[in-house]
């Protein structure tokens, strides 16, 4: 098995347990909430920090585009 899925796979039960002592604790409700933000948080998170790396790359493009028409 590569590293990267062994990782994956402690992480997702890391999560389990998380979740599972939330639940226990907090409620289901709770917990699925809790569970939906989290994804979505995480979903927006990778998006963003795709769309700032882009906008970072063109900002240094242009710069340096400066730098040599000066």
């Amino acid at each position: 098995m590569k590293r990267k899925s062994i990782y994956k796979i402690l992480w997702r039960v890391l999560l389990f347990c998380l979740a599972w002592r939330f639940t226990s604790v907090a409620g289901a409700g709770t917990a699925i909430t809790a569970y939906i933000v989290f994804r979505a948080v995480c979903f927006l998170l990778r998006v963003c920090l795709s769309a700032v790396y882009a906008l970072g790359v063109a900002m240094l493009f242009l710069s340096l585009l400066f730098l040599l028409i000066l």
